[in-house]
This record gives structure tokens, C-alpha cells and sequence, in this order.
């Protein structure tokens, strides 16, 4: 048992001070590869949290949130799953859709302008269809490093439901 454990830290101290003289070969990338990766990328890039109002009539009060999980062979193209509450003191409905936004800018640019499209479903709307296309526009003002402030509107409903919104909208480093 001795003899095995004096092999072993021999061995290990050998190897050891192989290591210290040898070195690691520098990764060059091949040509052209410095940008981002192309293709579909998952992650969470960003949240938002808004509020604001329903202007078709009734008047109605929205809360909502917003995540950005993947870019879609761009950094500025984006996938974006929503989901918002709204009220207008009657049922409590809820409205989540996926839309795809084209972001103008980098996410380091001082305001962002955007637009996207999408699918949505409302819950609690009678005469409602059960899928209908989503509009996006809106833009984000840098608030500090990871925040910005946001302001948008939302359509739903073939553009048979207007909202407008403000809140605030979490953003990694950016540079791209």
C-alpha cells in the first residue's frame, strides 16, 4: 500500500512540473467567426415590466411582463413571449402571445426603437377568436448600465384593442 502511494505522488509530482514548461496553443478562430454566432440563440436577453392602459372602450387597466429568450439569426431580431392582466372592473383577463421584434439598435445604443408581430390569446373574451395576430411598436430610453425605460403600444385583435404602456426593461452589457 505504501509502495502504491509513493508511485502515485512520484507520478504526480512528475507530471506536475511537465506541466509547468509546456504550453497551451493560442485558439485563433477561422476567418470571419469574430462576429456573433448566426443561427437561433436561447438565453434570457431581457425582461420587461410595464403598466398602462387600455384605450378601447371600456377603459381598462393593464399590467404586464415580457421576456426576450432567444435572437433569431441576429442580435436584433428577437423572440419575445408576453403576458398581460387586464380589468376594466369587471372580469380579470389574461392576454399572453409570442411575437418576434426587430430591435433597431444594439442594446448599448442610447434609445431603441422597435417593432414586432405576433400570435395572441385572450382568456374571459366572449366573441374573442381564439388566436388573433398582436402588433408591437415602442421604444427604449437607457434610464442607467441595465435598465432602460419603456414605452409601447400594443394592439390585439386585429388592431380592435389599443394599448399603451410604460415600464421599465432589464438589458445585459449589449456592445453588439
Amino acid at each position: 500500500m505504501h509502495r502504491t502511494l509513493r508511485l502515485a505522488a512520484a507520478v504526480s509530482i512528475a507530471l506536475a512540473c511537465a506541466a509547468a514548461g509546456a504550453r497551451a496553443q493560442e485558439f485563433q478562430p477561422p476567418a470571419g467567426a469574430e462576429g456573433q454566432p448566426s443561427g437561433v440563440v436561447f438565453d434570457l436577453f431581457a425582461f420587461s415590466t410595464r403598466a398602462g392602459l387600455d384605450v378601447t372602450s371600456p377603459t381598462a387597466w393593464v399590467l404586464g411582463n415580457t421576456l426576450d429568450v432567444a435572437e433569431l439569426w441576429s442580435p436584433r431580431v428577437r423572440l419575445r413571449p408576453s403576458l398581460e392582466v387586464s380589468s376594466d372592473g369587471g372580469a380579470v383577463r389574461l392576454h399572453w402571445a409570442g411575437e418576434i421584434v426587430y430591435r433597431f439598435e444594439p442594446d448599448n445604443a442610447p434609445a431603441i426603437p422597435y417593432v414586432g408581430a405576433g400570435l395572441g390569446h385572450m382568456t374571459h373574451c366572449p366573441g374573442c377568436p381564439m388566436i388573433w395576430p398582436t402588433v408591437v411598436l415602442g421604444f427604449e430610453l437607457k434610464l442607467r448600465h441595465s435598465f432602460n425605460w419603456l414605452i409601447e403600444y400594443h394592439a390585439l385583435d386585429r388592431f380592435g384593442r389599443n394599448r399603451f404602456l410604460i415600464g421599465l426593461a432589464t438589458r445585459g452589457p449589449g456592445g453588439q
